[in-house]
C-alpha cells in the first residue's frame, strides 16, 4: 500500500522598502539681483551655498546618508546628466561625497536654477540598490519697480501619509509688485521625469526641457493642469515627486524667458509600507492526498487591516515544488481574488502560492 503525502508553502509577500529624505540649505532659496550695480543678495561667491542631503528609510528616524548602506551620492545641476565634480563653481565634501558646496551666483541672467542628488541605497535586506533622487529649487528675483515673479504654495501641505489625504493641491500665484496678476495668464504642469528627452514622443514640452514630462488631466492622478491650481491624488505620488509650473503672462516680455515664469513644488509620500499575510484555515499540510483549505490575503497598513472588503487587486500566483512558476494553474499561470480554494488537485507534493496585492 503506497502512501503521498502533500504540503504547500505560504509566502508573505511584502511591500519593497521605501525610501525619503530631502535637501537642506544654509541659505534661502530666493537670491535678490539688484540690476543697478549688479550685485546679489546673498551673494554665493562671499557666502557658499551649501547644500546638504538626508535620507531616510519610512517609518525610520535615522539618516542614512553617512551610512555603509549608500553607496553612491551624485550632484546634477537643472537637467544635465553630468555629474558635477570638485571644480570650478563647485565643490563636493562630507563621507560620501554628499555635500554640495556652490561658489558662484550660478543663476546669473536665469529666473532659478535646480539642483539634484541622486543618492544609491543598498537594501540589505534584499540586496537590490535602490536610487532615490532628491531636488531643491532656487529662484532668482530682480529687485526693482514691478518685479514680477512666480510663487508656488502647498495650501494644505505636502505630505501624503497611508490613507489620510486623500489629495493634496499645488498653488501658483504669478504676483506683480504687491499683487496678484490674473489677467491674460496661462498655466501649465509638468512632474520630474528622467525619461523624458527631446526625442520622447510623450510628455516632452520645449518649455519645461528635457527632464519634465508635461501634465494633462488624468483620473485618480492628476487635475488642474491647466489651471493655477493643480490637485494632485496620493496614486500619483511614488515616494518623491516634483512638479513645475509654468506661466505664461501676455502682459510681460521683459524677463529671459519672455513672459513665462516658473516656480517648483515637492511632494512626499510617507505612508507606511502595506504588509500582506495569508491565512489559512486548513492549515499548510495535507495528508494522503486528502486536504483543501482557503487561503486568505490580509492587508496591513500601520498595524490595522485597510483592505477587509478585498477592493484591491490580488493576483495569486503557483510554485511548483522545483520552484518553477505553473504556468497551467488558473489562467495563463495566476488566479485573482482576496481567498484562493486550494485542493490536493493544486499540490503535486509540494506548492507554493504567492499574491501580489495591489490597492
Amino acid at each position: 500500500m503506497s502512501k503521498a503525502q502533500g504540503q504547500f508553502t505560504i509566502i508573505d509577500y511584502n511591500d519593497a522598502l521605501t525610501l525619503t529624505g530631502y535637501i537642506g540649505s544654509n541659505l534661502a532659496k530666493t537670491q535678490m539681483f539688484n540690476p543697478d550695480n549688479g550685485t546679489y543678495n546673498p551673494d554665493w561667491t562671499k557666502t557658499n551655498l551649501v547644500l546638504t542631503p538626508s535620507l531616510y528609510v519610512i517609518g525610520t528616524t535615522t539618516d542614512q546618508i553617512t551610512s555603509a548602506a549608500v553607496t553612491s551620492v551624485k550632484w546634477y545641476e537643472g537637467n544635465s546628466t553630468t555629474a558635477i565634480t570638485s571644480a570650478g563653481n563647485y565643490a563636493l565634501s562630507g563621507a560620501k561625497s554628499h555635500i554640495l558646496t556652490v561658489k558662484a551666483n550660478t543663476m546669473a541672467g536665469l529666473p532659478g536654477v535646480d539642483y539634484r542628488c541622486e543618492i544609491t541605497y543598498k537594501d540589505e535586506a534584499s540586496g537590490l540598490s535602490i536610487t532615490h533622487p532628491l531636488t531643491i529649487s532656487f529662484s532668482r528675483v530682480v529687485n526693482g519697480g514691478g518685479i514680477v515673479d512666480l510663487i508656488l504654495t502647498t495650501p494644505s501641505g505636502n505630505v501624503f501619509k497611508n490613507s489620510e489625504v486623500a489629495t493634496l493641491t499645488a498653488k501658483a500665484e504669478l504676483w506683480r509688485g504687491s499683487a496678484v496678476d490674473t489677467t491674460n495668464v496661462t498655466y501649465k504642469w509638468a512632474i520630474m521625469d528622467a525619461s523624458v528627452t527631446e526625442t520622447t514622443s510623450t510628455g516632452y514640452d520645449a518649455d519645461f526641457g528635457m527632464g519634465w514630462r508635461k501634465l494633462s488631466d488624468t483620473a485618480g492622478k492628476y487635475t488642474g493642469t491647466t489651471t493655477n491650481t493643480i490637485t494632485i491624488y496620493a496614486a500619483a505620488i511614488e515616494s518623491y515627486a516634483v512638479f513645475r509650473c509654468i506661466a505664461t503672462d501676455t502682459d510681460s516680455t521683459s524677463n529671459t524667458y519672455n513672459g513665462k515664469f516658473m516656480d517648483v513644488a515637492t511632494f512626499i509620500d510617507n505612508s507606511d509600507p502595506i504588509q500582506v499575510v495569508i491565512t489559512s484555515t486548513g492549515g499548510d499540510v495535507f495528508k494522503n492526498g486528502q486536504g483543501s483549505t482557503v487561503l486568505t490575503a490580509v492587508v496591513y497598513q500601520a498595524g490595522a487591516e485597510i483592505d477587509a472588503s478585498g477592493k484591491g487587486t490580488y493576483t495569486w500566483t503557483k510554485y511548483n515544488k522545483d520552484g518553477e512558476i505553473d504556468t497551467s494553474w488558473g489562467t495563463n499561470g495566476s488566479k485573482s481574488g482576496k481567498t484562493l480554494s486550494v485542493s490536493t488537485a493544486d499540490v503535486a507534493t509540494k506548492a507554493t502560492f504567492m499574491v501580489v496585492v495591489t490597492i
